[in-house]
């Protein structure tokens, strides 16, 4: 039991340290544009044949353009577009880099965008997400006209801190379970044994 409570507390120390590092400011790349500009974002495609760039606002998570690379994997062609007039991704020489642009950013277009990417494997593959800010509706660092995404984390579709959520509560129900499990076995055993003496006697 002594073990069992011990991994429990280190795994939960685990469990919150990987939670404060990724909802921090560090678990994002701020950028801050104008009304009316146009901004391009970037993230890492090397070795992965699909694309797809989601933003979240409102609490909303919204599929916003997708592609996937032809049967050359030197052309991406797109498969889904939002808004075909103010979206457009595009790709290097190599699609080593997808890059969506944003023509005459609004204010609906500030929040959080996220960039997927697929290989063979059925998950989905999220780059570090880029934090768009509008100036004038809100206070940040100086404003970039691009933003790099190098650094990638796997997520699922549902923002993190939802899935954070389940996660503690399926790791929750898991020790609760294992502990009744510990301890039935500790009790059943030790009810054997008593059986065991008392008809030896």
């Amino acid at each position: 039991m002594e073990k069992v409570f011990f991994f429990f507390c280190v795994f939960s120390c685990w469990i919150m340290q990987i939670t404060s590092s990724d909802l921090s400011g560090g678990g994002s790349s701020d950028v801050r544009v104008r009304m009316g500009e146009n901004i391009t974002l970037n993230c890492s495609m090397r070795n992965r044949y699909e694309v797809a760039w989601y933003r979240l606002r409102s609490e909303k998570f919204v599929l916003l353009i997708s592609a996937k690379k032809d049967k050359t994997g030197r052309r991406l062609l797109t498969n889904y577009n939002q808004n075909r007039t103010r979206l457009e991704i595009t790709a290097d020489s190599w699609v080593t880099r997808a890059s969506l642009t944003i023509s005459g950013v609004t204010e609906s277009d500030s929040g959080l965008y996220f960039c997927g990417t697929k290989s063979d494997a059925p998950e989905m593959h999220f780059n570090k997400p880029i934090r768009l800010e509008i100036e004038g509706l809100f206070v940040t660092e100086e404003p970039e006209d691009v933003v790099d995404i190098t650094d990638g984390v796997t997520l699922g579709v549902t923002p993190t801190k939802r899935v954070l959520m389940f996660a503690g509560v399926g790791l929750a129900v898991f020790v609760f379970l294992l502990t009744a499990v510990i301890a039935g076995g500790i009790i059943y055993h030790r009810g054997w044994q008593k059986g065991l003496k008392a008809s030896k006697h």
